[in-house]
């Protein structure tokens, strides 16, 4: 149950893309690693979802490419969940959507390609976004899928966001490069424009399929929202909240949290950054009623699912840059979760590896491990939130400027680069940079410590407490 946050090119700072999501597991721990999959010329065999009877023969050649699989993949299925590839071509699989009872009686969902395998089947052999939509629609209309999703793909110049709410049939639509869209486990793309295939991809006989069974509710118009989705009471404490503040947070005022009309895509009211796209993800309706840390109105603060979960397994934000060469342009920005705690690191995706802290996941508990680090700084940060906020604020803001440093010093050592390898250089400099940020987070882990314990009830001066 996820939340995702997209941004097209020129309506960030920097002319990147940005496609960005928080994959929030069913349960509270989910280890997972952040590995990159090397290229392969001769892939040979048949792939086997774990998870469901999807197999598919191996495509001859296979790009590079990052995911972030969980580490019971033969229990749970892999969850490849997201990544770039060697092309510059970003994924993001899945935001989970539920479509309604009348489609689904129509064409259910099957045991065939699901979430567990998107990644792994389709980011090695893309090279655009607009492929990525049209390869996985293939898939998609010949196994069918195994749950309701939305995927989002991304490249230098596009951003598609794609739902398959049902069995076989799916849409997609290219993001405006002005806009930017905030979604929350629900089909959300409204008006489709079948005579416009720039903008709109959609399933063979995705209109022949709603004219049959009488799908559309609307007098006028093809709503896929209104057709293939819900619009339920869950849905208004569950998922619109989400939206409303990510809408307002980006600029485009909503009254109603609970409004079941807000627009798919929207103009922000200013250029974006990464640092607002993480703003978004880490939050807790903060300066709300809504906040769960409100401890003024308690019925208020359990109104609604806030967006940073204790069961986020990982956050991340995918850029896609325009102002620097390709070799440097992608970087993957990672948030261990929880997300309200903790900071985005960057790794450049033009790698061979990711850092021995993120790709050595173990499931049992190891402080090293950034799976386990950051969630030690949660647990202890949120203990004792009302004291421990302003030490937690501070180290969020050294994490984000030494991020940001990371990067611009990055860039200028590339460009300074006479010889040699740059996918060997970055994936040093990968290392190095996590080097330095999980120091940052190990000292601020000492600090929560020792302020923690100064909080302990069990404690007695004679002076002041008889």
């Amino acid at each position: 149950m996820c939340t995702t946050v997209v941004v097209g090119k020129k309506a960030t700072m920097n002319g990147a893309t940005l496609i960005a999501r928080n994959c929030d597991a069913e349960i509270v721990i989910e280890p997972v690693k952040f590995i990159v999959v090397p290229e392969n010329d001769v892939t040979e065999g048949v792939y086997k979802s774990y998870l469901t009877h999807f197999k598919e023969n191996y495509p001859k050649k296979s790009l590079r490419y990052q995911m972030v699989p969980y580490i019971q993949y033969k229990k749970y299925g892999i969850f490849g969940e997201s990544g770039i590839n060697s092309k510059n071509v970003a994924m993001s699989a899945t935001e989970s959507i539920f479509s309604n009872t009348k489609v689904l009686a129509i064409d259910p969902l099957t045991d065939g390609l699901g979430e567990d395998s998107l990644v792994s089947v389709v980011l090695p052999y893309i090279s655009s976004a607009r492929e990525g939509v049209t390869y996985l629609g293939k898939l998609i209309e010949e196994y069918g899928s195994h749950e309701g999703n939305g995927v989002i793909f991304s490249d230098k110049d596009e951003i598609w966001y794609m739902e398959i709410p049902c069995g076989h049939h799916w849409i997609a639509q290219r993001v405006p490069d002005d806009c930017c869209a905030v979604i929350a486990n629900q089909s959300i793309i409204e008006e489709v424009d079948f005579n416009d295939p720039e903008n709109f991809m959609y399933s063979e006989g995705l209109r022949e399929f709603v004219e049959t069974y009488h799908l559309n509710p609307d007098y006028e118009g093809f709503n896929f929202r209104h057709i293939f989705g819900t619009s339920s009471k869950e849905d208004r404490e569950y998922n619109t909240p989400r939206v409303w503040y990510g809408q307002n947070y980006l600029g485009h005022k909503v009254e109603d949290p609970r409004s079941s009309d807000m627009l798919f895509v929207f103009k922000p009211n200013r250029k974006l950054s990464y640092e607002d796209v993480g703003a978004v993800l880490s939050s807790h309706y903060d300066e709300t009623i809504y906040d769960p840390f409100n401890a003024s109105d308690d019925a208020s603060r359990k109104l609604f699912r806030p967006i940073s979960m204790n069961r986020t397994s990982q956050s991340h934000i995918l850029e896609i840059r325009n102002d620097v060469p390709e070799e440097i342009a992608a970087i993957t920005w990672i948030n261990s979760g929880p997300t309200a705690f903790n900071p985005y690191v960057p790794f450049y995706a033009n790698s061979n590896d990711t850092a021995p802290s993120y790709n050595n996941t173990s499931m049992t508990y190891d402080i090293t491990q950034a799976y386990w680090m950051h969630r030690t700084l949660a647990v202890l940060v949120e203990r004792d939130y009302d004291v421990l906020k302003t030490v937690n604020f501070d180290y969020l803001s050294a994490a984000r400027q030494l991020a940001n440093h990371m990067v611009l010093e990055t860039d200028r050592a590339y460009k300074a680069m006479q010889s040699g390898d740059v996918t060997d250089f970055l994936t040093k400099q990968n290392k190095q940079n996590i080097e330095e940020m999980n120091h940052l987070t190990m000292t601020h882990i000492g600090e929560l410590v020792k302020k923690g314990l100064g909080l302990s009830k069990l404690t007695f001066d004679i002076t002041k407490d008889v």
